[in-house]
């Protein structure tokens, strides 16, 4: 497997060596990449990595904006391990996510957000207080004050120096504990707690100073607490409901504060936890019997059973034509082309030499059956670059790409500047088209065609003209009778002399079908069709029939 580390340069953190060394243990292969410049390698990371591990201390050097990394990371595709971006907000959120917890019942420190530089106390906060930026992490700007006085004083520093609002919540007097959890085969595992020994400083909190301490050179006091079944159960039960409150994945952890009377208030919670070895997750993993690529592995399935790729490729299609049987690789993204399309391919009366345009190609079939029939040259376009990509490897594999070019663009507008392969500008004997035509008041997705249906047709029927030889050019057209049938036909004897129906088939329907795509369309559907602007029948126990209308328009007239 490739996966990519996204790391803050310049961090103190040695986390991304640590995961490498994990991953070669595990033969996986690490591609770096500094969080500082996201902009320019999240695309490639997505593409290029099978999983992401996003371990950005800070972007732009502020916490506040950790979480746009991942964000960036998800919008671009990549399949990232651990909380996704919206729960990383949220987490890095002090007050928004104390919030969450308190009211799934979990205890937190009691406490007040201050936003400016008026405030009050109220009588049931009383010192001392714990002042918190809300947005940063690391225990940046934390401090203890002993006094209303010295409250205000930090909390004016802090408002001043870091522009956001600030947490002033209860000290609670006690044990601190990290509780760490990990996803695994059997479900969210909580691994055993951690203690760090902070009674010896004044402040008896974990101070920046201290989580910067280098864990190879420094007694940290890491402890395995002795806790009652009762408490170790307590907690864990805690943990599991706040892990689910705050939407996180894979793995995270929790600082606790545990009160001379054995409550266990939630702190706060990392998204992102040290991935160091001598760090409370790894240390922990350990005392449940996980070396430290046994972590890195149990992380790396967790986030692999959410995102198993996509099997692209994977379903052949084989359509049976008069020229061979063709061949059609389709994929969640190109889907399979529709019974008409197939049915059209049967009756295109291309001639050996000839030069064709495809507007809108999908999967290629009409543009390789072209292609094979012996057309001299044919251009294909669509607007959707995994169908031109599609298209490319469905030409490859059916032995005609030499004699397909492809062009990516809406309609006719893919075809500006393009010259044939003798350097004159495109003429063509022949243009087919099978456009996106179902009726809806609004734009729904790639089936839209417009209030009655007939835009992506009636584009198609403008601009024909002046790609089609005047002498012998034909436009073949697969339309569907829900797409005012007699306004098609009113434009198609504007823009040619001689215009056939070739044949007429049959498509069921059912109301869900189109309430599936927008709903209320079925209902929109016959008013259009008691205005006389659609056209399909009832067929009872439910089902409704359209008609497929495969035209042969020729004699293009001069516009």
């Amino acid at each position: 497997m490739r996966i990519g580390i996204v790391r803050t340069v310049g961090s103190p953190c040695r986390c991304a060596e640590s995961v490498i060394e994990g991953l070669e243990a595990l033969r996986h292969r690490a591609i770096l990449a500094d969080s500082e410049e996201i902009e320019s390698h999240a695309l490639a990371l997505a593409e290029s990595c099978d999983l992401v591990i996003d371990h950005t201390d800070t972007f732009r050097g502020r916490g506040l904006f950790r979480p746009f990394v991942r964000l960036l990371l998800e919008n671009c595709g990549a399949r990232v391990v651990g909380a996704d971006a919206r729960a990383c907000f949220l987490a890095d959120n002090k007050a928004a996510a104390k919030s969450r917890l308190a009211e799934a019942g979990i205890p937190v420190p009691p406490g007040i957000i201050i936003h400016s530089e008026t405030w009050e106390l109220p009588p049931w906060l009383k010192p001392p207080l714990v002042l918190k930026p809300v947005f940063e992490h690391m225990s940046r700007g934390i401090r203890v004050v002993q006094s209303e006085q010295e409250a205000r004083v930090a909390a004016s520093q802090l408002l001043g120096s870091l522009r956001q609002p600030v947490l002033a919540e209860s000290f609670i007097p006690g044990r601190e504990l990290a509780i760490s959890l990990l996803s695994g085969p059997e479900g969210l595992q909580v691994l055993p707690p951690l203690e760090w020994n902070v009674s010896a400083g004044d402040a008896q909190i974990l101070s920046e100073e201290f989580k910067l301490v280098d864990p190879d050179k420094a007694d940290r006091g890491i402890a395995r607490p002795a806790l009652s079944p009762k408490l170790q159960k307590e907690i864990e039960d805690l943990a599991r409901l706040a892990f689910h409150v705050l939407g996180l994945r894979d793995y995270g952890r929790f600082d606790l504060r545990l009160s001379p009377n054995e409550t266990p208030y939630f702190l706060e919670a990392n998204t992102t936890p040290s991935l160091e070895p001598l760090e409370a997750l790894a240390i922990s993993a350990g005392w449940a019997g996980l070396e430290y690529s046994a972590l890195v592995d149990r992380m790396l399935c967790a986030a692999t059973r959410r995102n198993t790729p996509p099997q692209m490729g994977k379903n052949l299609l084989r359509v049976p034509h008069v020229s061979g049987t063709i061949e059609l690789e389709t994929t969640d993204s190109v889907s399979a082309p529709p019974q008409s399309t197939i049915e059209l391919a049967q009756m295109l009366d291309i001639q050996p030499g000839e030069r064709v345009l495809e507007l809108g190609c999908g999967s290629g079939l009409l543009s390789i059956v072209a292609a094979k029939l012996g057309a001299s040259c044919v251009t294909a376009t669509d607007l959707d670059p995994n169908a031109l990509g599609a298209a490319s490897r469905n030409a490859l594999r059916n032995g005609v790409a030499e004699r397909i070019q492809l062009h990516a663009g809406s309609w006719y507008e893919a075809l500006r500047g393009a010259i044939s392969p003798d350097g004159t500008e495109e003429s063509f004997d022949l243009i087919i088209a099978t456009p996106p035509q179902t009726p809806a008041p609004a734009p729904f997705g790639p089936k839209y065609g417009g209030a009655e249906g007939t835009d992506n047709l009636l584009k198609i029927l403008q601009g024909a003209s002046a790609y089609l030889n005047r002498d012998r050019g034909r436009l073949w057209l697969m339309a569907i009778s829900l797409a005012n049938p007699d306004e098609l036909w009113t434009c198609l004897k504007k823009y040619f002399a001689e215009v056939s129906v070739i044949r007429e088939t049959d498509r069921a329907f059912s109301a869900g079908e189109y309430e599936a795509l927008r709903e209320g369309l079925f209902d929109y559907l016959c008013r259009l069709r008691s205005a006389g602007k659609s056209r399909f029948t009832d067929a009872g126990n439910g089902r409704y029939v359209f008609r497929n209308i495969f035209i042969r328009a020729a004699k293009p007239r001069v516009p």
